[in-house]
């Protein structure tokens, strides 16, 4: 996975890791009022998605550091 991760461009890994830390909030929430998770089910998946971030945050920080 941090091979297809790595495969991307650098504007595209960072524009898909701002897009997950400022939208999956937000959709999470408007799921949890539809379907009624719990708060610890939420914390979790949210703890999931900003790792998933991260890692193409990150690989976006790298390939503009060392190009």
């Amino acid at each position: 996975m941090l091979d297809k991760i790595k495969s991307l461009s650098e504007r595209t890994a960072f524009a898909i890791g701002l897009t997950l830390i400022l939208v999956s909030p937000i959709l999470l929430f408007l799921l949890s009022e539809s379907f009624s998770f719990g708060v610890w089910t939420t914390m979790i998946v949210q703890g999931f998605v900003f790792g998933i971030a991260i890692l193409f945050i990150l690989s976006a920080a790298d390939k503009r550091h060392f190009t």
